[in-house]
């Protein structure tokens, strides 16, 4: 069965030009393969990316009970930049384009390379990030990508679950735990970037 990596076809949909796989070339069989596979958790939250201008890096998140969330701006004012801002307008997370890019979320991450944050590993099967002292995974899994917590020698649970629903509309599928984790800020950044279709290493 052809199998296709999800963060290499988002990353080239989101510029329109081949930028080549954000693992590399063909990544190794995961060596997550044993964790929890969620076909659709009942109790998740979701939140949806969607009013794509053109792409992710302009667009609303919009949550429970259809209110916004979130606003994702790039201004052409302020080029190399991209603002996350909550319902309030406040700004919760900022990303820094240069050759090695930036980001800085409130309350949950010092401003630090995101190639550090997003830590691609060893063998190109997942991504680690860190918050709070706490580890996590990105894993691709068919056309997803699964956020999990724990990972070596510990039982990993799972967390998140964004999906590119078309074109226009990427979903983010939240377990309660993460919510109560305090990821949400976390989870829509690290969304936002993966989905770039920019550099992030």
């Amino acid at each position: 069965m052809y199998h296709h990596n999800p963060f290499g076809t988002w990353a080239e949909a989101g510029q329109g030009q081949s930028t080549g796989s954000l693992w590399g070339t063909s990544p190794p069989p995961s060596v997550f393969g044993a964790l929890p596979y969620p076909s659709a958790p009942s109790n998740t939250v979701t939140y949806y990316f969607t009013s794509f201008k053109p792409n992710i890096l302009n667009c609303s998140v919009i949550g429970p009970q259809n209110q916004v969330y979130y606003q994702i701006v790039t201004d052409n004012s302020m080029p190399g930049y991209t603002v996350l801002k909550n319902a309030e307008g406040k700004n919760i997370s900022l990303v820094e384009w240069q050759a090695h890019p930036f980001v800085e979320i409130r309350g949950a991450l010092a401003k630090q390379n995101v190639m550090n944050w997003l830590r691609l590993s060893q063998d190109q099967s997942h991504r680690l990030m860190d918050v709070r002292g706490m580890r996590y995974v990105w894993v691709p899994r068919d056309k997803s990508i699964n956020l999990y917590a724990g990972g070596s020698g510990t039982p990993a649970t799972f967390l998140a679950k964004v999906t590119r629903t078309s074109a226009q509309v990427v979903t983010v599928d939240m377990t309660p735990d993460a919510i109560q984790l305090g990821l949400l800020d976390s989870i829509i950044t690290a969304t936002t970037l993966l989905l770039s279709g920019r550099n992030i290493d």
